[in-house]
């Protein structure tokens, strides 16, 4: 069966909020993207078995016949489980890092891809792509020392909403700042922020 297209649009929605400008933009993506992932093996677990309990709790969805997370990808999507649930219930001035949102999101993706073989590479569309490109370099698999000037050249480059374009009167002009609005880039001018990717060869 092929992947649904909700659980490709929970992705996006995340991503969205992760480069957006929201305050405590990491917190409320990671706690969604743990969401994601629930809902990711439920969803496989009833393809597999139109009986299955979608009441079941989060551990024994992750083991469902049809989804059976290998131990690694279990373990650390159960570690964040902990955490999140330690964010709603525990403090609510609990958060994440951003480093450890971005290694989430990619996690989130290893179980679609694990749920439905090559989802990524064969579903996602290009803007996605990016966006996960982007996320990779914030991930623990990222090299630190490539995001300041990619930071950097995401800031000096000429987009569509500088200097040429002319705005409404009562119209904002947004640019992207260190991480800020960057989704409104990768989803208007991808090919932009893939130059940026490419460059400094991320």
């Amino acid at each position: 069966m092929a992947t649904p297209p909700e659980i490709i649009d929970a992705l996006e929605s995340i991503l969205e909020i992760y480069f957006s400008g929201v305050h405590h933009r990491e917190r409320a993506a990671f706690i969604l993207c743990d969401n994601l992932v629930e809902m990711t093996c439920k969803t496989k677990a009833k393809q597999h078995n139109h009986r299955f309990n979608m009441s079941c709790n989060f551990h024994n969805a992750c083991q469902a016949n049809g989804v059976t997370l290998p131990t690694d990808l279990v373990n650390r999507v159960k570690g964040y489980r902990n955490t999140r649930n330690n964010m709603q219930h525990g403090s609510a001035a609990a958060t994440v890092s951003l480093q450890h949102c971005a290694t989430a999101i990619i996690d989130a993706v290893k179980v679609i891809d694990h749920c439905w073989l090559n989802t990524s590479t064969t579903l996602f569309s290009l803007r996605l792509q990016c966006a996960l490109r982007v996320v990779r370099l914030y991930s623990s698999d990222g090299d630190i020392a490539l995001r300041e000037p990619f930071e950097g050249l995401m800031q000096k480059k000429r987009w569509r909403t500088l200097e040429r374009e002319s705005v409404k009167v009562n119209g904002r002009q947004i640019q992207p700042g260190i991480r800020d609005y960057w989704y409104i880039a990768i989803r208007m001018q991808t090919s932009l922020v893939e130059e940026c990717l490419n460059e400094i060869g991320i």
